[in-house]
């Protein structure tokens, strides 16, 4: 059997049948994305507390697109984005970019769930290669190009899947559709063994053996499928097909090695058969794998159907998880094959930045080691890595190419024989090559200043890598820094350097000119409150400041903002204490603070960030607290993540991880009160009043009936609370010595609660009604016969 391929000629008519596919693939969906691209970009202002990368997952579902937005913008520096800026960002362009690839992936999904690496390979590999390209191609902010190769991938897709469909009721002989590292060759008619490529045919009685490190997969006509493992030899006898019957025979030689077999059994038209160490197989399994080494011969069976060893009176036959291993005189010891190993990490759906990945799993006490496979799709067609052996519960996968990889695990017992597959997890590696964003608050690069000691202070991405002059520098969780870094008289250097977890490193170099005058001390008060990155805040307008110098009193204070224009003014009181008023608001905003020589020259020197923040914590509870209860204490949890203090009435209350707190109310009867107050290192304040009626006492009912009438039963009760019932009550009936319950529902605004359900022509009794109110009360009512 061989597998057909019709092959189009001529360049017109092959480029007629793309175009052609193109315009099937893009009709409605296609228009749509093209009136996207050319939408106008929608302008959006950056608002208190924005990043850029923050905005770039908002609007554009990415974060690592915001070069882009740099780009587009014509900003040289993320230190350029600030409160009140207008960025214009391409919402629309990259929707129709993300739509388009979208549906070329579920295209080349389908086509390849239909065999088209096995019919169509040049077609499905043209459309995963313009996919990737559309992927690039978004990311470099290149959105039209992106659609466009998306809609030749989902073309060539679309291609791939209709030769698969034509093809796959074709005879064929056996193809290698997936080769991993070496594999050789050698045909009854090849005096030497020669390299065999993906998609070659294999015919009868050819040899095919994997080197070191490598591994093939062998598919035949009805897609069943052998993986050669590494350092394997076979030879595939027979593949034979009856014209009359229909049957198929394919007979597989295993002259060493091991390979794993999952075979397209559909009902009794396919017989498969093994030798392997001199010893026949037949098989109604669809899931096995075999062994031979040092002439032992292993098999397991995965399967609910048997595999047979053997043929007379030495028939082995494996059930499911299922072990034999058959020495050199043809004895057999059949054992059970070790239970599944458990998949620990990554999580199902990582996402690995570069391209190693550390992967740990836990298996059976018993195991003596592990078999690894990684692969490029779910069904293991295209192995990237087999490794056999593995004595630990880990192992770091390197070299990745970007993709998607599925991975999965099976223990290997004292015998050799592996275990049941664990269950398989995927992840992805992405291709990070995008350095961190490092901006840089102060000071300005060519300050000329009079301290030896200044604050370098910015902002990083978060979990970055920072250095100052080679020197490790904190960074605080959302990004933050702040070093003091000493000055040498005349010019300094000062580099900075941001690294992420996969090495791409962002580096900002700056200059500041070091030149003493007759030095005074200048200090701001330490009790000031601060952010992060060493900005004073203040609830107010005006920023009340504080400070201390060892000037004489007297001595004139000079605020200006950093171009040098003068803010305001003092002169040090007593003591060597300064305050004056600096202008906040909520925008970050640069001063210096100066004492000054009665001559006016800089004896001292301070440079100091401002920024008003006047919004009060949140306070958020869990679950919101009850109005009515009939309990003696109440519990309420939540937290108030902003705030530096949290009280209830005048007791403080503990703040734990991200503001949590846990507290009791204590109830008394009647209404009780509570004011939870929060309170940030500013300041500012939020007030939760809590108010919940302790209520203990049962609602009344004060009757309850049940007639039956006009085909109908109706139960009906008469019950108040002083908090109002709940809208719904049960009951219990009897119906001819069987008893039914059921649901009341209760109008508050009559007090009366009722149910009606069908007559069965019996005399209805009612045994019990019951209603409840908001705190939890309940009141039974039972008539007396």
């Amino acid at each position: 059997m061989i597998f057909c391929r019709m092959i189009r000629t001529g360049a017109a008519l092959g480029t007629l049948t793309l175009a052609l596919m193109l315009s099937l693939t893009a009709p409605f969906g296609g228009a749509v994305r093209a009136q996207s691209l050319t939408a106008p970009l929608v302008e959006v202002v950056v608002a208190p507390g924005d990043t850029l990368r923050g905005l770039s997952e908002t609007y554009l579902n990415d974060p690592d697109l915001w070069p882009r937005i740099l780009e587009i913008n014509d900003i040289a520096s993320v230190a350029d984005i600030r409160p009140g800026v207008a960025l214009r960002l391409p919402v629309e362009q990259v929707a129709a970019a993300d739509g388009a690839l979208a549906t070329a992936l579920g295209a080349i999904q389908e086509a390849t769930a239909e065999g088209a690496q096995l019919f169509a390979p040049l077609e499905i590999g043209n459309a995963i290669a313009n996919h990737e390209a559309a992927v690039a191609a978004r990311l470099n902010g290149e959105w039209s190009n992106s659609v466009q190769r998306s809609s030749t991938a989902t073309a060539f897709a679309t291609e791939a899947l209709g030769i698969s469909l034509a093809q796959r009721d074709r005879s064929a002989e056996a193809l290698l559709t997936d080769i991993h590292g070496s594999v050789e060759g050698r045909t009854p008619a090849e005096a030497a063994w020669s390299n065999r490529e993906i998609s070659d045919v294999l015919v009868e009685f050819e040899r095919v053996r994997t080197l070191s490190a490598s591994t093939a997969q062998v598919t035949f006509r009805d897609l069943s499928r052998l993986r050669l493992n590494p350092n394997s030899n076979a030879t595939i006898q027979t593949m034979r097909s009856d014209p009359l019957t229909g049957r198929d025979v394919t007979t597989v030689n295993l002259v060493e090695g091991d390979f794993y077999a999952l075979l397209n059994q559909i009902g009794d038209r396919s017989e498969f058969e093994i030798e392997v160490a001199g010893l026949s197989t037949q098989t109604n399994s669809s899931d096995f794998w075999v062994q031979s080494a040092d002439n032992v011969a292993r098999f397991a069976n995965y399967d609910s159907e048997n595999l047979v060893i053997g043929d007379g009176d030495g028939v082995v036959a494996l059930g499911e998880n299922q072990g034999a291993i058959v020495g050199a005189d043809g004895s057999a010891q059949v054992t059970d094959v070790l239970d599944r190993a458990v998949l620990n990490a990554p999580e199902d759906e990582a996402q690995v930045f570069g391209g190693s990945v550390a992967l740990a799993w836990s298996g059976p006490d018993s195991s003596a080691g592990y078999w690894l496979e990684v692969a490029r799709d779910e069904g293991f067609n295209e192995m990237e890595i087999s490794e056999w052996g593995i004595r630990e519960t880990g192992f770091t996968v390197t070299g990745l190419a970007p993709g998607r990889y599925v991975w999965r695990i099976a223990a290997l017992d004292g015998f050799g024989l592996p275990g049941a597959w664990s269950t398989a997890r995927r992840f992805e590696v992405i291709a990070d090559t995008t350095p961190p964003f490092l901006a840089l608050g102060r000071p300005q690069n060519g300050a000329r200043l009079t301290e030896a000691v200044i604050e370098v202070a910015g902002e990083t991405e978060p979990g970055a890598a920072l250095t100052l002059n080679g020197s490790a520098v904190p960074v605080s969780a959302t990004g933050g820094f702040m070093q003091p870094v000493t000055l040498a008289e005349g010019v300094n250097t000062i580099t900075l350097q941001a690294a992420d977890a996969v090495g791409n490193v962002t580096q900002r170099v700056l200059e500041v000119t070091y030149r003493p005058d007759e030095e005074a001390s200048l200090t701001l008060d330490p009790d000031l409150p601060r952010g992060d990155d060493g900005t004073i805040l203040t609830q107010t307008a005006d920023l009340a400041l504080r400070a201390t110098t060892d000037a004489a009193p007297g001595a004139p204070v000079r605020l200006s903002d950093p171009s040098g224009l003068p803010v305001g003014a003092a002169v040090v009181a007593d003591g060597g204490r300064i305050t004056l008023s600096v202008p906040a608001t909520d925008s970050r905003t640069d001063y210096v603070l100066e004492v000054l020589s009665p001559a006016g020259a800089v004896e001292g020197q301070r440079l100091f960030t401002v920024l008003r923040d006047a919004t009060p914590p949140d306070v958020l509870f869990d679950t919101t607290p009850p109005q009515a209860s009939a309990l003696s204490v109440v519990p309420v949890t939540g937290a108030a993540p902003d705030a530096d203090s949290l009280r209830l009435g005048d007791d403080p209350v503990p703040l734990g991880a991200d503001g949590a707190f846990a507290i009791d109310l204590p109830l008394g009867p009647g209404r009780n009160v509570f004011d939870l107050v929060a309170r940030d290192r500013v300041g500012n304040v939020t007030l939760r009043q809590i108010s919940i009626v302790q209520d203990r006492e049962a609602p009344v009912i004060a009757r309850a009936t049940v007639v039956s009438d006009d085909g109908l039963i109706t139960v009906t009760a008469e019950a108040r609370d002083n908090l109002g019932l709940r809208p719904v009550a049960g009951f219990e009936l009897e119906l001819d010595g069987e008893v039914t319950a059921g649901v009341l529902r209760c109008d508050p605004a009559t007090a009366l609660c009722q149910a009606t359900l069908p007559d069965r022509g019996v005399t209805p009794r009612l045994i019990s009604v019951e209603v409840f109110d908001y705190a939890g009360n309940t009141a039974r009512f039972a008539p007396t016969d």
